[in-house]
């Protein structure tokens, strides 16, 4: 394997060690070494990131001011008109890009035609993945479909990491996610 690769795949250990917000058990399960006051440290960043998750769920008092007629007035650009947008801004033809997210043509086909259409997760993921999305505009189509990056999936964690560091190899991040023993991105 190519020593570039060996050393983004050892850099990912690291990174899920300190952004996977895993179960307590799993965390704990899987550095058996750890010293009581190494395992409350972990338990504590948990709890800031579980109070941090809370918050972001709060409206701010303007917002709660705002009438239930005027938020639905601020529904935003869908799912499937972002995407096409961001198709079309990448220069990318349809083929080019439903084969960087290693996706069914019938698929592809289906999510074109059809804008009611809610694809799963991870089809979103790979798309995101195949248009070179950073993290910020990923988040983005995500939410438009009615998904998000979650630090308590150890999946979302290192799809995360490929993005952060701009590699958009589906088939690397693949063997990664398999190498973890999670579902790839199909």
């Amino acid at each position: 394997m190519d020593e570039r690769i060996e050393q983004l795949l050892k850099d990912l250990e690291q990174y899920i060690r300190d952004n996977w917000a895993a179960p307590e058990d799993a965390r704990l399960s899987e550095s058996p070494g750890q010293t009581e006051e190494e395992k409350r440290s972990v338990s504590d960043e948990q709890d800031s990131i579980d109070t941090y998750s809370k918050a972001g769920a709060v409206f701010s008092d303007d917002r709660n001011s705002l009438s239930l007629e005027d938020l639905i007035g601020e529904v935003g650009a869908t799912f499937h008109e972002v995407l096409f947008e961001k198709i079309s801004r990448s220069g990318m033809t349809d083929v080019e890009v439903y084969k960087r997210a290693n996706m069914d043509r019938k698929l592809f086909s289906k999510i074109r035609s059809n804008p009611a259409y809610h694809p799963g997760k991870d089809t979103v993921l790979a798309l995101a993945i195949a248009l070179k999305l950073n993290l910020e505009e990923t988040q983005d189509l995500l939410s438009r479909a009615e998904y998000a990056l979650s630090p308590s999936s150890k999946s979302d964690v290192i799809i995360r990491y490929f993005i952060e560091r701009k590699v958009y190899d589906i088939h690397l991040i693949n063997i990664a996610l398999d190498d973890h023993g999670l579902a790839i991105l199909e």
